[in-house]
């Protein structure tokens, strides 16, 4: 099952909402807002994202800027509009917290024929133990006006 669609008024991790489908979600959500362009000038804009969780693929007023899938989660934006931009975020996270639910409920999951699939130790792998990792954008979510410098 998937999570429901949630909408947030600030940033948290996904694992943090009132729904057991979020907190075993493993795979992509979209975060969506609408903004008008900042009254300051600047020859440019740097979006910092913050803390991602684990990748993000952004997307301005239609047209695809960047995809970050590691420290700074940090892009130049070109073409903020004064009104009426839309941002996407499409954040995709890891699949640790969808293998340690499968491994809590007990469902079998691990269908390899040539490898045994062990611990560290040699045992056998269970990762009902892990804790649930922090999954989405988690912020802060913030444009940084950039200026010309020549030299």
């Amino acid at each position: 099952m998937l999570p429901g669609p949630a909408r947030m008024s600030t940033l948290a991790s996904w694992t943090t909402l009132d729904d057991a489908e979020a907190r075993r979600f493993s795979g992509t959500a979209r975060y969506r807002v609408k903004f008008d362009a900042p009254a300051k000038r600047a020859d440019a804009w740097e979006l910092d994202l913050g803390d991602v969780r684990e990748t993000a693929r952004v997307t301005l007023n239609g047209k695809r800027v960047a995809t970050a899938w590691s420290l700074p989660f940090k892009m130049r934006l070109d073409g903020l509009k004064a009104r009426g931009n839309v941002l996407e975020i499409e954040v995709t996270n890891l699949a640790s917290n969808r293998i340690r639910d499968l491994d809590v409920r007990k469902v079998p999951w691990k269908h390899m024929r040539e490898i045994n699939l062990v611990s560290v130790k040699y045992q056998p792998f269970d990762a009902a133990g892990w804790e649930i990792e922090p999954a989405g954008l988690l912020g802060p979510v913030t444009l940084v006006p950039l200026a010309r410098f020549n030299p």
